[in-house]
């Protein structure tokens, strides 16, 4: 940290005006940013190194890198940039028994959570989840992509959308809901390239789930669990589809 300024260090015919809310408003900015930096950084960089006319398997495959390189960035950001903890909650220590409880009680409200997805599919809603087949396929042909993709998935995303956004949102409002609902909107933004209503709504509705346990528990450890079994066993499940 810099050490603070004393007015012997100010040089003759400069004048500098310490504002409590300067300082809060520069706090409040870098917080905001940080939060933009989440969202954007991934598209942007995706526009650079990736391109829809290159092999899907070497998107796939480099598109994970791209995915921790954001991570990496963002945790930079965080220490040296708002000179803050990545994660601005404490980790909360459980034991065993919680851990347990916690995976399969959250993998069955995203398990609901998928059901709920299906129901525009149910009432009648055709969709082209060509993108979604395509990968499928892939993952059938390379299960370790499909295990590194769901590792990628399970702590990159848990790390920026509960860990960062949700925890720097929360520092705007007061009611606790809101910062929760938005960070499962950004997530589920994220989404868009699917292309599907039932993917954007099934990433909003476990963005729900995942955040409130979060925050209630403070301990990002089951949501990173509980996104890999969601990705991987539903990766895995959707293999052969056609």
């Amino acid at each position: 940290m810099p050490e603070p300024i004393r007015t012997d260090d100010i040089p003759d015919g400069i004048t500098i005006h310490i504002d409590e809310k300067v300082n809060i408003r520069r706090f409040n900015t870098l917080m905001i940013s940080g939060i933009a930096l989440a969202i954007m950084l991934y598209p942007f960089l995706s526009l650079l190194f990736l391109s829809p006319m290159q092999d899907l398997l070497y998107r796939l495959i480099f598109s994970r890198f791209l995915i921790w390189a954001v991570l990496g960035i963002l945790y930079l950001y965080a220490r040296y940039g708002e000179m803050q903890p990545f994660l601005l909650w404490k980790e909360e220590k459980y034991d065993a028994l919680f851990y347990i409880k916690a995976i399969v009680g959250v993998y069955l409200l995203c398990f609901a959570s998928a059901l709920a997805a299906h129901i525009p599919a149910w009432l009648g809603l055709h969709e082209n989840n060509s993108i979604l087949h395509k990968m499928g396929v892939i993952m059938q042909q390379y299960p370790v992509l499909l295990v590194f993709a769901a590792i990628t998935a399970g702590i990159t995303e848990e790390l920026v959308f509960r860990g960062y956004i949700l925890s720097r949102l929360s520092l705007f409002f007061k009611n606790r809901h809101w910062p929760v609902l938005i960070s499962a909107a950004l997530f589920s933004f994220m989404h868009l390239g699917y292309k599907t209503v039932s993917e954007l709504l099934f990433s909003f509705l476990i963005g729900v789930v995942m955040a409130y346990h979060y925050q209630k528990y403070r301990n990002i450890k089951v949501v990173i669990i509980v996104h890999f079994l969601v990705d991987v066993i539903a990766m895995s499940l959707f293999r052969g589809h056609r």
